[in-house]
């Protein structure tokens, strides 16, 4: 398994359509029901810091987040308030606890 994570900065303005598109790609998901992936999207106090997560992705599974045209709506949306593409990061458990 893994995590892959995007983090980017936008301003103001920029972010309350990242919020509406972020609204449109989960609506699209639920839609879809893809099994096992878990995505998730923080946004920061200021409200333009965004940190966008997939978890429990096997590397033999598709990317649910590459079809939906939401998905890719929310990737140019990325591009365009960060000013370059932002590519997803690879993460790697380094420890985990759960009562």
């Amino acid at each position: 398994m893994s995590l892959q994570m995007v983090r980017f900065r936008t301003d103001s303005g920029t972010a309350a359509e990242v919020r509406s598109q972020l609204a449109e790609v989960f609506a699209a998901l639920r839609t879809a029901s893809p099994q096992g992936p878990v995505y998730t999207a923080y946004s920061g106090e200021s409200g333009t810091d965004f940190v966008l997560a997939l978890d429990e992705l096997e590397r033999a599974e598709p990317n649910p987040l590459m079809g939906p045209p939401e998905a890719v709506q929310l990737r140019d949306l990325i591009s365009r308030a960060a000013g370059a593409p932002v590519p997803p990061e690879p993460f790697v458990p380094g420890g985990a606890y759960s009562s």
